[in-house]
This record gives structure tokens, sequence and C-alpha cells, in this order.
């Protein structure tokens, strides 16, 4: 359990990255700002827990935020599942048992969604999808066509695409999220190892 705790060194780096990031105020030229912010914010607490650094928001069509998380796979304990998108997704399903249809809400990501992830938001009918910055080695949704024709006929009707952010938000996205790769990545390795 240990081996999970934050050091200092790490610490010390996201508050850097955190007081940047308080200095940046959502830009009304670009419409996905306002939630994009947010979607920083949890990716910068998933880092600084030791999780990989990504964060998601759910937004109704009134612009209310539904539900918002983060990464957690490592913090407060494993859970190979718990990407940001299905953090966020696990909420709201559990809290809006009844609800049938979704076809009113936005999901944004701070980073382009995994193949999991991408085919969790596929099952869950989230009309539109939107992250502030890719993944180009394991980002799916630019991947989209080598998926099962299940999976793309299923995807037809929803959109997927970057927001539209400003260029320091969908920076800042990335920089959180690779920050927090070395070290996770060093997670993976030992819990595969088994030391």
């Amino acid at each position: 359990m240990g081996e999970f705790v934050i050091n200092k060194t790490t610490d010390n780096r996201y508050s850097k990255i955190e007081d940047r990031f308080r200095a940046i105020l959502p830009d009304p030229h670009f419409s996905d700002d306002k939630f994009v912010v947010i979607a920083v914010k949890e990716a910068i607490k998933a880092a600084k827990e030791g999780n990989v650094g990504v964060g998601a928001v759910l937004v109704n069509e009134d612009g209310e935020i539904i539900q918002k998380g983060h990464n957690r796979i490592f913090h407060p304990y494993f859970r190979s599942d718990l990407h940001a998108e299905m953090d966020v997704m696990n909420k709201f399903e559990e809290k809006f048992k009844h609800i049938n249809r979704i076809s009113n809400y936005v999901l944004y990501t701070s980073l382009e969604p995994c193949p999991m992830c991408f085919t969790r938001l596929i099952t869950s009918g989230i009309p539109k999808v939107f992250y502030a910055t890719v993944d180009n080695k394991g980002g799916m949704v630019r991947m989209r066509i080598n998926m099962p024709p299940i999976w793309r006929k299923l995807s037809k009707k929803q959109e997927f695409k970057k927001a539209q952010c400003s260029t320091e938000l969908a920076d800042m996205a990335k920089q959180v999220w690779l920050m927090s790769l070395e070290e996770t990545n060093r997670k993976f390795l030992k819990r595969q190892n088994g030391f």
C-alpha cells in the first residue's frame, strides 16, 4: 500500500501546475473552456493522488454540471476500471438509475478516451463527448474505423471530437497527463511483476 503514497517531489510538481492553473480563466471565444477547466481541475486532483492525470465532467442541456470525476486507478485503492470517464459514468448511472434517455448530455474529458472508455461511452449513449487533448498512442476516437462493425454502428449517432477550448487549456491537460505517466507506469509495472 505504501507504494501508492505521493512523495513530496511529486506533490511539489503538481503544486506548480496548480498555481499556473489558478491563473487561467475560461476564454469566452472558446465555447468549451468553461467545462474543460473543470475537467483539467479534476485531472490535477487525480495526478496529485498518484493516479493518471485525467479528469471528466458530465453536463446537461442547461449547462449544469451533473457529475464530475477523475482517474482513480491507484487511489484510494486499486481499481483497474476507474478511468476518469468510467468514474463519472459509474456515479451518474448509480445516482440516476431510472433515466432511460440521455440525449441531452455532454461529457467533457481532459484526454481523448482510451479503448475501454470509448466503448463504455458508446454503450452509454452519451450523444457528445469532447476531449481537451489527443492521445496519439492510446486514444481511440481517431481509430473508430478499426473497431468491430457493431461498435461503429452503435456510435454513428454520437459525436466524439476535440473540444473547442483554448490552446492553453489543451496544453495544460496534456502536461498534467504526461507528468503523471512516469509514476503511474512504475505502479503498473510493480503490480504486474508482483513487487
